[in-house]
């Protein structure tokens, strides 16, 4: 896979972007599933949704009050194109986007928690739905939806264990647009060209007929890369029809289709990294992805207090690659098959009196994957993705979960108890294997792991919100870790465990005025049984639960609306004369370190002290649009022994890196120009290194184009 590079230029530390006004609003339109703080005023200027905003105390049979969360509604922002992450996720405060110059999937970690590659600590959803490759044994994502597709993504902090499943970082869930339309059709096409062949296409069908919602949308993205090798094609499709059965009831079905061929130019060491950043080392690696997800959902009431959601879904992921072995002599075609079925039934029942509001949410959640994996080889160097057979694993995982929880509300207080009980099987069998020289290996994890948490909510104002939320995570053994068919030294592991996560984090968020919100909190995470390598003595190691860290710190945003501020003073004519303008925010300070284990003393690796996202967004009546962000990371670790190893680096530089992007309406609401700059100021950087080297990402692009919609 490829992973991001970035060098940062003595000017990228200017710590000038500490005075930025932090704060900033959508101009969306409030639309169905459109989320709003629960408690709070709507911090709304007329009718313009929080761009930060937070999701609702409850929505359908989900309870997220006592949670800390964040929304983002791209609709927001100018389209954004080749799923340029850097842009929407300037609005999730702290989550570190570790950059691929290939797009496909994304890299991700927050609060320093794991290695982001394919978001791994992470569990991403699109629709509520996991999109890694294997839940538990290859929780990799080696998809994302098209940010033209999505209706809003959500970030769940703390609690999101409990309210999900497994991983000990957060829920990242990509809502697409709903099927519905104001017409019996409607028809939205955008066509965007750029900078190294760029071409993008996204197309949607959606509208009503015979009270039947139905949407049906297809993406291509293509590029040659800035780099020999470095090109890639993208195909997404998605269809969904709603059906209303009687009164309250509906019933949903999706189907998600993927596929994505891209080059992996190479990583580089240091040395080749400052020689020449764009040079291609591995001119014939290609990766292959294809995924293929069908899903039922029913939705319905069976009280006024009572609604229930049954989802369901199964589906097919091929993962093959083809990659050269470091002395050049041949190529490796590794090939991991994804059969997986899942379903997840949840109620919410709303009880008590004239003088309390109470929540009951509870389900159940079943899973199961199976997971082939075989390598062959090829002599040589190549185009070719059949060879000789080296090894064939046989994998599965199987899951279920219970899980209950219930907001007791009395007045301004808010009192959140949950529990969770997981039951897992996670198993690998080499059937044959001839890279390694010791005898075949068979290992089976089991483990039920409780988990628990506690939120309390005081609105000690109508506009202010005190929260505070304990809770557990886990992460599971990966197949790896079990038996890892590529290693002679690693033996089957003794006493291993999944790794556990206790997380304490305590805020305030609220509105001081209209135009004007905030969330300040202060976190404490204590990652105890961090799965690690055991010095078995003679050159051998097993996995083991050695290691813990502890990662505490502080997260804040602001937004305001200044033109809305002077409204409020001057009269509310001004916001219809200059349109409507947003400055945001957000600084998250983090101090790691492992307290236990092989690295006791060190810092974790993607553990930045500090992440800076700001920048402006510009609205005027509905015919231009324009935003400018910008992030800058600290300095970071690339592993966690903070070694330089064979790459020469021992950190990632400081980077800041900025992007500019526009619409304007030109033909009545049907015909609009798109254009944007990405790292508007061609800075040199990279933010990903892995133990074979260097990621460079690319200077300056530029790209345009057209959006029309009939209806």
């Amino acid at each position: 896979m490829l992973d991001q590079l970035h060098r940062i230029d003595g000017t990228s530390r200017n710590m000038g972007l500490l005075v930025t006004l932090v704060a900033s609003t959508f101009s969306v339109q409030a639309q169905e599933g459109l989320p709003i703080p629960g408690v709070l005023p709507p911090v709304i200027v007329r009718g313009i949704p929080p761009a930060e905003g937070a999701l609702p105390d409850v929505q359908g049979p989900y309870l997220y009050q006592g949670k800390k969360t964040s929304v983002v509604l791209p609709e927001g922002l100018p389209v954004v194109a080749n799923n340029n992450y850097r842009e929407p996720f300037s609005l999730l405060p702290g989550l570190l986007i570790s950059e691929m110059a290939t797009p496909g999937h994304v890299n991700l970690n927050y609060r320093g928690v794991g290695d982001p590659h394919e978001s791994e600590f992470l569990l991403t959803l699109q629709d509520g739905i996991p999109i890694a490759s294997d839940w538990l044994g290859y929780s990799t994502a080696y998809y994302t939806p098209p940010l033209e597709s999505v209706q809003r993504v959500e970030l769940i902090r703390g609690g999101s264990a409990l309210l999900y499943g497994p991983q000990p970082g957060p829920v990242l869930n990509y809502v697409t647009a709903s099927p519905g339309a104001a017409n019996s059709w409607e028809i939205d096409t955008r066509h965007l060209a750029g900078s190294w062949g760029l071409y993008s296409t996204y197309t949607r069908l959606a509208g009503t007929l015979a009270q039947v919602d139905y949407a049906a949308s297809l993406h291509h993205r293509q590029a040659d890369g800035f780099r020999d090798n470095a090109d890639f094609s993208v195909d997404q499709g998605q269809a969904r029809l709603r059906l209303p059965l009687r009164p309250g009831w509906q019933f949903t079905v999706d189907l998600y289709g993927y596929s994505a061929e891209a080059g992996e130019p190479g990583r580089l060491t240091l040395a080749q990294y400052r020689t020449d950043r764009e040079q291609t080392v591995r001119p014939f690696d290609r990766l292959f992805v294809e995924r293929y997800v069908p899903s039922l959902t029913l939705q319905g009431q069976i009280s006024e207090q009572t609604e229930v959601t049954v989802k369901g879904w199964a589906g097919h992921q091929d993962r093959l690659s083809r990659r050269q072995n470091a002395a050049g002599t041949f190529m490796n075609i590794d090939q991991q098959i994804f059969d997986f079925v899942g379903l997840d039934g949840r109620f919410r029942h709303g009880w008590g009196s004239d003088r309390a509001d109470h929540q009951f949410t509870g389900g159940v959640v079943f899973y199961a994957a199976d997971s082939p994996r075989s390598r062959e080889r090829v002599p040589g160097l190549g185009t070719s993705v059949h060879g000789q057979p080296r090894f064939d694993l046989d994998r599965h995982s199987l899951y279920g979960a219970v899980f209950a929880e219930n907001r007791f509300q009395w007045g301004a207080w808010g009192i959140i108890p949950a529990v969770r009980v997981e039951l897992m099987e996670t198993a690998v069998q080499e059937n044959f294997n001839q890279e390694v020289n010791r005898g075949l290996q068979e290992e089976t994890f089991r483990a039920a792991v409780p988990l628990v948490g506690l939120g309390v909510t005081w609105d000690w104002h109508t506009s202010h919100r005190w929260y505070v939320n304990a809770s557990q995570g886990y992460r599971p053994p990966r197949y790896d870790d079990l038996v890892n068919p590529t290693s002679n030294a690693q033996r089957p592991p003794s006493d291993l465990e999944e790794g556990r996560t206790l997380t304490l984090e305590t805020g305030l968020r609220g509105s001081i005025r209209p135009w004007l919100t905030y969330d300040s909190s202060i976190f404490w995470l204590d990652y105890d049984n961090v799965i690690e390598n055991r010095d078995l003595g003679g050159g051998n190691f097993e996995r083991s639960n050695s290691g813990r860290a502890h990662h505490y710190g502080w997260e804040t945003s602001v937004e305001v609306q200044p033109l809305a501020a002077w409204a409020d003073g001057r009269g509310p004519e001004m916001d219809a004369r200059w349109g409507r303008w947003t400055w945001f925010g957000s600084l998250a300070l983090l101090d790691a370190e492992f307290v236990d284990g092989a690295n006791e003393g060190r810092t974790p690796a993607y553990a930045p002290h500090f992440i800076l996202k700001t920048g402006f967004i510009a609205q005027w009546r509905d015919r231009f649009k324009l935003a400018l962000t910008g992030s800058y990371v600290d300095a970071m670790y690339w592993q966690d022994n903070n070694q330089s190893g064979a790459v020469g680096l021992a950190r990632i530089p400081d980077f800041t890196v900025w992007d500019l992007s526009a619409e304007w309406m030109l033909y009545r609401n049907h015909v609009q120009l798109l254009a944007g700059i990405q790292n508007l100021f061609d800075r040199e950087y990279f933010s990903r290194v892995r133990s074979d080297g260097i990621e460079p990402m690319p200077g300056r692009s530029f790209y345009a184009g057209l959006r029309i919609r009939w209806f």
